[in-house]
């Protein structure tokens, strides 16, 4: 008997904590008030900031030695894709230039995102959500995975 409870509760937690997990993410350093770099496609529909990650500890000038994101918008500032990068200087010295497709944004050797456009304000708001959370808890692709 107490193990069907605890399991109903279990249960229940997962019912109602995952769905809250996923609204109430915040959006933390993806925000990015003060980004490293930021490039727009030509034609301004998609952007990507890279920003910083905070530590607790650096030495000094050792700024851009800082982990960060790379964070893809669209043209309404909806979130529609995260990177890792394990180093922000890394972004500027390594893969050439970025590139932008119909279909994709890529920097060889550092990231490659989709340019995968919402079909609403529903399907924006919750994919903004679900790539805030996947930031959160170190679930994106890193600049390692193209090397």
């Amino acid at each position: 008997m107490r193990r069907a409870k605890w399991f109903r509760r279990l249960g229940l937690t997962v019912a109602v904590g995952v769905p809250l997990a996923v609204v109430l993410a915040p959006e933390g350093r993806l925000a990015c008030h003060e980004p490293y770099l930021r490039q727009a496609q030509p034609d301004g529909a998609w952007s990507v900031t890279i920003c910083g990650r905070p530590r607790l500890f650096a030495m000094p000038g050792g700024g851009s030695d800082a982990p960060g994101w790379i964070v893809l918008r669209d043209d309404h500032g909806a979130v529609r894709g995260v990177s890792s990068l394990a180093m922000l200087q890394l972004y500027g010295t390594i893969g050439g230039e970025t590139g932008w497709t119909t279909h994709r944004v890529s920097r060889s050797m550092v990231f490659d995102l989709p340019l995968d456009p919402a079909r609403g304000d529903v399907d924006r708001w919750w994919d903004e959500r679900i790539w805030r959370l996947r930031a959160l808890t170190g679930l994106t692709p890193t600049d390692e995975d193209y090397r």
